[in-house]
């Protein structure tokens, strides 16, 4: 699907406002979490009020870069007994192997990282983003 070209603020309303802009960085504050900064964002954002919408591009990229930081700070204190491997959730969840990695890369499947390897948590709402 591709993305609209917004024109008029939707926000306030200001006619022919909305400005193209990338290389953009925003601070998010994730609850229970911090502070995650995220750079290389784009969007249309108005001149008038400044509120902005990112481009769905940037929108995974945001997502994606929220769940490894929670999944980063998870794995300090996650227990081995709450993980499951990608096959075995995969089965759990009647998916494929690429659906639980597509799923945890965009933050609707929570894991933790050991060592290098992304790892499920067992016993999980999925996430309905």
């Amino acid at each position: 699907m591709k993305d609209k070209k917004w024109i008029d603020c939707p926000s306030c309303g200001e006619v022919n406002s909305m400005v193209f802009k990338s290389d953009v960085s925003e601070n998010y504050f994730v609850k229970d979490y911090g502070t995650i900064k995220i750079n290389n964002l784009e969007g249309y954002f108005c001149k008038g009020c400044k509120d902005g919408i990112f481009t769905r591009k940037s929108q995974n990229h945001i997502n994606s870069a929220i769940a490894e930081f929670k999944a980063k700070k998870d794995a300090e204190v996650t227990v081995a007994a709450d993980l499951i491997s990608v096959d075995e959730m995969a089965k759990k969840l009647k998916l494929t192997r690429q659906s639980i990695h597509k799923m945890m890369n965009i933050g609707k499947i929570r894991y933790v990282f050991v060592g290098d390897i992304r790892l499920p948590l067992k016993n999980q709402k999925l996430s309905h983003k």
